[in-house]
């Protein structure tokens, strides 16, 4: 009896020791990251902004999806580069037309030549702020198109 009564118990323990050890594994830690918008350094692209506009440029030269209403425009973009350099998160501020705003978001995520951020000289998350303004202009069929990014 003795011996059934410690196998039954055993067997108890062991499953809800086993049940326990399983969902700890399941269990995600989060690590809450601070992102800074006043930074001593602000993030840069390599080569410089012309670069990254000539990136973009050249990714939405057959873009004709959206409209340009006719007029110029400006978009204004919120880009969180992390303090590897990379980019983690793209966010239209302002955005006058709809044209081409998927590539444009698609082009900057994919972005990886970021210098970060840095305070007191050490590299930081922040967030930096992308104008981009387009010009209107037509294609050979008259579709309106974006001509040019400045």
């Amino acid at each position: 009896m003795k011996t059934k009564l410690f196998y039954v118990l055993f067997c108890t323990f062991f499953t809800l020791f086993a049940h326990a050890q399983q969902s700890i594994k399941n269990d995600t830690i989060y690590r809450e990251i601070p992102v800074y918008r006043e930074v001593d350094v602000m993030a840069k692209y390599r080569g410089g902004y012309q670069v990254l506009l000539k990136q973009i440029e050249d990714g939405t030269r057959k873009c004709k999806r959206g409209s340009m209403k006719g007029k110029d425009a400006t978009l204004l973009i919120d880009v969180l580069v992390t303090d590897k350099g990379k980019v983690a998160k793209v966010d239209f501020v302002k955005a006058d037309v709809s044209i081409c705003n998927d590539a444009i978001k698609q082009i900057v995520e994919q972005s990886n030549q970021w210098i970060p951020a840095k305070i007191g000289n050490k590299p930081v998350n922040s967030y930096l702020q992308l104008n981009i303004n387009l010009n209107n202009g037509h294609d050979s069929s008259g579709k309106t198109v974006v001509q040019r990014l400045q």
